[in-house]
């Protein structure tokens, strides 16, 4: 079996999971065994991977211990059973179930959907002392907090409704909570973890017993380094890069945090899987690399989008789109900023930007970026679409795409454009534009941060059609070594490959 590993996959899927997903229908065409890890829980994951067309494809370390399964116990029927005190008083109200006894809140249930989500439980003094947190209908966990509301423990319960595992909590600094312990009773037997990563090593290493020929692959070093580091059993391992290894995007620069500690695992890494041949060949050059590097697209198109043509004509003349979401890397209020100087020229661009927002800055960079377009009244023209999870009309209707990173390792967005006709205008910048635009040919790369640059670009093309009808016509037809076929031959021949060393 064939593993690749993430932190979590959520509604508003990645781009990085979003290749893994692809990767996994990728190796089913070719009937090699494959499933996704993700390390994270979350209650509403099956729902999700179901949605996404992979439910039964994906494996989680608690769902796999808990193994809580289909339930068919009604609504009714559960908050009969938790309401089962003659001594409360019950009141109802949209979604909420209160108890009360002596008019003092024991207990409160929270309906989602129609089904129990959770349910807290208060003390005389009315403070919250536990909270019970379901999956359709079963009870999946239990959170237990301290008098000043910080969490204490969290335990959670299999398909028999007996606890299992715990995450034990001490005081931090302000009301955080620090993990201090993590008890797991398998087979029965308890095991005792310090960190998360001790316990995911533990179950890696758990299938890995089970498959002797499993291969591991990681999408998201930062999650799966120490689990690689802490596993003992013997089994390949690769790391799959998504970006830049180095904070500039240069060769020789200086590589990021997690990059720096994949260089020290020595012998527990079988290799690294770059998605461009120049970011392959320039990690391999350097001195700490003692492993393999190989170069493998992290995406593809399907063959039936590269058998399509998409007429000029629907193009809409002046739309720009640019598929990012709204995080400094990708330096969006430089583009915001080109579109607004080339507005003053021709009234009828306007630009359409797709991407959702990282709530881990604080919507920082969002703010920032709204607050540009306000200012200089651009609303009218510059609009954030929020994220969108089917752009096929959306880059067949589109005159250009831009793209503005700092740095990227692929670029998802210039590949699905490119295969649906639509140029791309970006910059220069390692590694995946210069691979897969063709300059001059299927859009222009412009020098990195060169905002002067990227405008008269962008004003050349919009006012000469002809050469942007040129570019849709030879764009699909380069993004053939991209296509579903071509990629899996790529994994085809690393994994015959991996298997004979």
């Amino acid at each position: 079996m064939h593993y690749f590993i993430t932190s979590r996959i959520d509604k508003l899927t990645s781009a990085i999971e979003l290749a893994e997903i692809k990767r996994l229908k990728l190796f089913k065409t070719l009937n090699i065994p494959a499933k996704i890890i993700t390390l994270n829980y979350s209650r509403y994951q099956g729902q999700i991977w179901k949605e996404l067309g992979i439910g039964n494809d994906v494996i989680n370390p608690i769902a796999y211990f808990q193994r809580l399964g289909t339930n068919k116990t009604n609504t009714q029927e559960v908050l009969e059973a938790l309401l089962n005190n003659k001594e409360l008083a019950i009141k109802k109200s949209q979604g909420f179930t209160q108890g009360f006894i002596e008019q003092k809140l024991r207990i409160q249930i929270t309906e989602y959907q129609g089904k129990i989500d959770y349910v807290t439980y208060l003390d005389r003094w009315g403070f919250t002392d536990r909270r019970d947190f379901y999956v359709n209908n079963q009870l999946s966990y239990s959170e237990y907090f301290d008098d000043g509301g910080k969490l204490i423990t969290r335990t959670y319960y299999n398909y028999q409704g007996n606890a299992f595992l715990t995450y034990h909590y001490r005081g931090g600094a302000g009301n955080t909570p620090v993990l201090t312990l993590i008890q797991l009773n398998y087979s029965n037997h308890w095991k005792q973890f310090d960190e998360e990563a001790d316990l995911w090593a533990y179950f890696l290493d758990h299938l890995v017993k089970r498959d002797p020929l499993a291969v591991l692959y990681s999408d998201r070093e930062d999650y799966v380094l120490q689990p690689f580091r802490l596993m003992k059993e013997p089994a390949p391992k690769f790391i799959i890069l998504h970006s830049a290894f180095t904070k500039n995007a240069q060769p020789k620069g200086e590589p990021f945090p997690y990059i720096k500690q994949l260089f020290t695992l020595g012998n527990k890494l079988t290799g690294i899987i770059c998605a461009t041949k120049q970011e392959a060949e320039d990690l391999q050059k350097r001195p700490e690399v003692k492993i393999p590097c190989y170069s493998i697209p992290v995406s593809y198109l399907p063959e039936k989008i590269l058998t399509q043509s998409f007429p000029f004509e629907s193009r809409i003349p002046g739309q720009l789109i640019a598929i990012a979401r709204l995080t400094p890397v990708k330096q969006l209020d430089q583009l915001i900023n080109a579109v607004i100087f080339l507005h003053q020229k021709l009234s009828f661009v306007d630009l359409k930007i797709y991407g959702y927002d990282d709530s881990w800055q604080n919507y920082e960079t969002s703010t920032r970026l709204h607050r540009i377009v306000e200012i200089a009244n651009a609303d009218g023209y510059i609009h954030f679409c929020g994220y969108q999870e089917d752009l096929t009309s959306i880059y067949q209707t589109a005159d250009i795409e831009v793209l503005t990173s700092a740095y990227e390792g692929f670029s998802m967005a210039i590949l699905e454009a490119l295969g649906h006709g639509c140029p791309v205008v970006s910059y220069n910048i390692n590694y995946g534009p210069k691979e897969l635009i063709k300059n001059n040919r299927t859009g222009n790369l412009v020098p990195a941060g060169d905002t002067w640059t990227l405008q008269r670009t962008l004003l050349h093309l919009l006012t000469n059609r002809n050469i942007l009808k040129n570019y849709s016509q030879n764009a699909t037809i380069t993004m053939i070594p991209y296509s579903q076929k071509n990629v899996a031959k790529k994994w085809a021949k690393f994994i015959s490959q991996i298997q004979v060393s």
